[in-house]
């Protein structure tokens, strides 16, 4: 089928012949003129001279004799001119919505809006707001706000303001666009209908004209000077209901462009359509990069079919290119990338989102400091940039490759000191003084813009570095863009009258706003097979097959939403296009793309969350091709629903040398195989390591993992036997694990460096290990602000209330022993695996000797910073020691007093500093809760006879219990007891 823009070119070439000096044809884009110019070049076998052949834009311009006037100027240009008119107005505030005034400018005047009416209906409207007719009848109106009247004063300015701003710009020789169309089409006689170079005008596949260039297109026609080349089909254009040809069918109508040319009955025509849903957007690169890959391999080699791969979506545009295989040689991107969505654009908002940082401290006396600190999870994010990487590997690699990297041995400290807040100097430091830290991390100064300007020129110079040898390399396009856009940037900031306007805030507003309408160019040979571009750039195109991604309602045609400080309501007042009219234009773009298609595959997205508003839903083009066209074109379109499907469809068997986890009732198993029945006899039996010139004893069940064991042997599994952890994190509050550790050091140093040498303790003393002990543990971590403050100040009343309650409960009649020691013994445990000497142990945190009438008792203590009471301690019977996951305190202090009780056996006595204890001394084990003081020493309620009984028993107890853990009859299960995942870590990997 001959294209489109085939048909004009012979039309227009039947008409001129080669005598074409002073035609001109005008196109919707200039992807749409080079096509145009080749098809021209194919109508003749000898060489003659092209007709002037331009984008309307391009046409608009030069025949308007202005200059496009560039963003930065535009914007300061608009920004001057409200200056005059209000002395007060910010540039930050000023740019919140600059940009979209712009955009309502370029509206007015491409539908030559009567400014003066559309403005008094604006104020109009704006003063009746302020009315507040929602008052009773009689009662006085509200006062204006500060708020309130910059916003009311805003209307007020737009009259004045747009007219002052085209005075400032024609006296420049500039326009914006929508001015250049607005002059024009004032001065349509004599800048064109009577300009004998314009000899004959011909416009090519337009649509949507505004109302500018309808007037210039009405002028010419009329003065027999043009005539339009419409692209049109019976489909759309004979039904009143299908808004794709809404407008053409006015024009048609109104035939002010003279006879039809052309409508055909192309979407009708024999052609095969391919509708497929996937689960995510990024998704659809990768099937339409594999169908591409299968119709060029199954493609002739004379074979000159062209495809289309059409983003309705933009940002996709990456993902596709990295799609598309090694086979792809050739293939043209008629599209830009915006910087915006480049990796580059990431890290220039991670640095701005670290240089606002402010950590606020306290001071002893109450009052609150501001200090400029970056937060370490921007610093983080930072030095995890993929540039950043990228220039670690090519100028900072360590010689010996087992030695982590400069970045990651500056995370690694970050980390395990725990540096919440870092300043400017210590980043540095850490960094060694490379050149790379210098320019990350150097503070920007709040109130000079152009720091940062010359801050981005080091990073380019750096990051260029890494790019050199690479000439293809798309970072290089990033760096050399947003290079040129600074340079724009500290020309127009380099002025006087402009240099103090602007703080760090209002310039990111500034630089994000250029960022986002700058565009990374492609360039590539227009020729090829394969076409990669937006769907505004397929207008007046033809394509023999078709890949269109984002077919989502939401995305093709966009939501229903107008940036605009102009109302709906006011729009179709006075004539401007609201959103219907967006959602018939790219109807028309969407359906004139399909005419004359032979093959065409429309992929969208079913995730809910995919495109916001479309819930997953399939665009209502996709409906009506299902419902509507393929009624009127009966048997000549076919429609298939392809099911994408990813992995190989028989993969080969692996094997399986032990039982894998599978899935019971519901519930995860996990099998006893060889290598987890070793590893856990590697776990428990004791084993000797020696670290820094000391020996410990290593491995054996504590209570924590008998605790675990006991209510959940899942949960066991993960902690102990593959030790599932979270990664370390740095805290920027103190959690509870934390807290818990911190005060056990204090009272650990209180009873090593005071109680036990016979020092005595008070509050003043209490206070000063407090803070030692904060600044051992946590470093520089801020305890004067936030959650740490209150924590700090918590952690003080607990101790100062413990002191006391010791004081008053036991008047010098109970004495430390001991304090965070660890006990053990071993126990021989007949297995199915065999007879397996377990080690048993647990870390004590105080032993006590109180006395008691004239008696001395040892005491096993457990300091609980959460709340513990009586019922947690209490048991039934022997029985709760093994299976009852709700005893898990009184299994711990079980155990401790199991300990001490076997070591008194085995030795006889016990000799604590001096003390001895006999073999009759009796041993209880407890807990000093800290959120519960008042019940003082909570213990153990576990009566077990005489220490020789207490062990016996508990040592068959502990034999059953082990002997479980080691049957391969009995895999890992989780528990039926759902309280005891409420806290578990791990009940998101289990399922629960």
């Amino acid at each position: 089928m001959q294209s489109f823009l085939q048909r004009s070119a012979q039309y227009i070439f039947e008409k001129h012949g080669t005598r074409m000096d002073n035609v001109w044809v005008i196109l919707p884009t200039r992807r749409a003129v080079t096509t145009f110019q080749q098809e021209l070049a194919r109508q003749s076998d000898q060489p003659f001279l092209s007709p002037h052949a331009l984008a309307v834009d391009d046409f608009i311009m030069q025949a308007a004799g202005v200059q496009l006037i560039d963003p930065v100027s535009l914007l300061f240009e608009l920004y001057e001119v409200f200056r005059e008119l209000d002395e007060a107005l910010e540039f930050g505030r000023f740019m919140n919505w600059a940009t979209i005034l712009l955009n309502d400018l370029d509206r007015i005047d491409q539908y030559r809006i009567n400014p003066s009416e559309l403005f008094s209906y604006l104020s109009a409207a704006k003063a009746i707001e302020r009315w507040r007719l929602d008052l009773p009848a009689g009662k006085m109106p509200n006062v204006e706000t500060a708020g309130t009247k910059k916003y009311f004063k805003l209307f007020d300015n737009l009259q004045a303001a747009y007219f002052t701003l085209r005075e400032r710009l024609e006296a420049k020789g500039m326009a914006y666009r929508g001015m250049a169309y607005r002059m024009l089409a004032d001065n349509i006689e004599g800048f064109v209908r009577d300009n004998p170079a314009y000899e004959k005008l011909y416009f090519v596949g337009f649509n949507a004209l505004s109302r500018s260039e309808e007037d210039v297109v009405r002028t010419l026609v009329k003065a027999q000077k043009a005539e339009m080349l419409w692209d049109s089909d019976a489909y759309y254009m004979k039904s009143r209901r299908q808004e794709a040809g809404r407008l053409l069918r006015r024009y048609k109508e109104e035939a002010w462009s003279g006879p039809w040319n052309w409508e055909e009955e192309a979407l009708t025509a024999p052609k095969h359509m391919s509708i497929i849903g996937v689960p995510n957007a990024s998704m659809q690169a990768k099937v339409a990069g594999h169908l591409y890959e299968e119709w060029n391999r199954e493609k002739a080699p004379d074979d000159t079919t062209q495809t289309a791969l059409v983003l309705g979506d933009e940002t996709l545009l990456l993902p596709v290119l990295y799609s598309l295989g090694e086979s792809v040689s050739e293939l043209n991107v008629t599209m830009g990338l915006s910087l915006r969505n480049s990796m580059l654009f990431t890290l220039i908002d991670a640095l701005f989102e670290m240089q606002r940082t402010i950590a606020e401290f306290r001071t002893k006396e109450g009052e609150v400091v501001r200090v400029p600190k970056f937060n370490h999870r921007h610093v983080t994010k930072v030095l995890s940039h993929p540039f950043i990487r990228q220039y670690e590997q090519a100028f900072l690699p360590e010689k010996d490759p087992e030695t982590p990297t400069l970045l990651r041995r500056v995370m690694h400290k970050i980390r395990t000191e725990n540096r919440v807040y870092l300043s400017e100097t210590d980043l540095i430091e850490m960094g060694e003084n490379t050149e790379l830290f210098g320019v990350l991390f150097r503070r920007w100064r709040p109130e000079k813009p152009l720091d940062i300007v010359h801050q981005f020129y080091k990073l380019i110079d750096l990051l260029s570095q890494v790019y050199a040898n690479q000439p293809d390399a798309i970072e290089t396009e990033y760096l050399f863009l947003f290079q040129n856009l600074l340079h724009q940037l500290e020309t127009t900031l380099e002025r006087d009258d402009r240099r103090e306007l602007i703080d760090i805030r209002s310039f990111k507003q500034f630089l994000y706003e250029l960022i986002r309408q700058t565009s990374i160019p492609f360039e590539s040979e227009g020729a090829s097979a394969l076409q990669v571009m937006g769907m505004l750039e397929t207008r007046a195109l033809d394509f023999d097959r078709l890949i269109i991604l984002s077919v989502n309602e939401g995305v093709l045609p966009q939501s229903r939403h107008l940036n605009s400080l102009i109302p709906f309501d006011a729009c179709v007042e006075v004539g401007l296009p609201t959103y219907q009219d967006q959602e018939s234009v790219m109807a028309y773009h969407f359906y004139r793309l399909l005419q004359r298609a032979r093959e065409v595959v429309l992929l969208y997205v079913t995730s809910p969350d995919a495109y916001g508003t479309s819930k997953g839903e399939p665009s209502r083009f996709i409906r009506q091709i299902e419902h509507e066209l393929k009624q009127k074109a009966s048997n000549s379109l076919t429609i298939s629903y392809p099911i994408v499907r990813f992995g190989s469809p028989e993969p080969a068997p692996l094997p399986v040398p032990e039982p894998l986890p599978t899935v019971e009732a519901d519930n995860l198993v996990i099998p006893k195989s060889d290598s987890v029945l070793a590893e856990l006899r590697s776990m428990l039996e004791a084993r000797v390591e020696e670290k820094n010139g000391k020996i410990r004893v290593r491995g054996g069940l504590y209570p924590t993992h008998l605790n675990y064991f006991v209510s959940c042997s899942l949960r066991y599994y993960f902690s102990r036997v593959i030790q599932v952890k979270e990664d370390d994190e740095v805290e920027e509050q103190l959690g509870a694990d934390e807290f818990g550790t911190w005060v056990h050091a204090v009272l650990e140093h209180l009873d090593v460096d005071y109680r036990m040498k016979g020092e005595p303790v008070d509050e003043a003393v209490i206070r000063k290990v407090l803070e030692e002990q904060y600044t051992v543990l946590f470093g520089k971590r801020e305890r004067d602000a936030g959650m740490n403050f209150l924590l700090y100040n918590i952690a003080e009343k607990l101790l100062l209330d413990f002191h006391r309650k010791q004081e008053t409960d036991y008047n010098g009649s109970l004495e430390v022993l001991q304090t965070e020691q660890e006990w053990d013994t071993i126990l021989d445990v007949p297995t199915a695996q065999g007879v397996i000497r377990v080690r048993i142990a647990g870390k004590i945190d105080r032993v006590e000797k109180l006395t008691k009438n004239g008696r001395a008792i040892i005491r096993v203590a457990d300091y609980k910073t959460g709340k513990v009471d009586k019922k947690q301690v209490k048991t039934g019977g022997t029985d709760d020691l093994l299976n009852n996951s709700e005893f898990d305190k009184t299994r711990q202090l079980w155990l401790y007093e199991y300990l001490v009780y076997k070591k008194l056996v085995q030795e006889g006595v016990l000799t604590f500093n001096g003390w001895t204890a006999g073999p009759d001394t009796a041993v209880e084990a407890g807990f000093y809760s800290f959120r519960n003081l008042p019940e003082g020493f909570i213990r153990n309620t576990v009566s077990l006879g005489t220490a020789a009984d207490y062990v016996a028993q508990t040592e068959a107890l502990l034999r059953q219990k082990i002997a479980e853990l080691f049957d391969p009859e009995k895999p890992f299960t989780r528990t039926e007891d759902k309280k005891v995942c409420e806290f578990c870590d791990y009940k998101r990997i289990c399922g629960r």
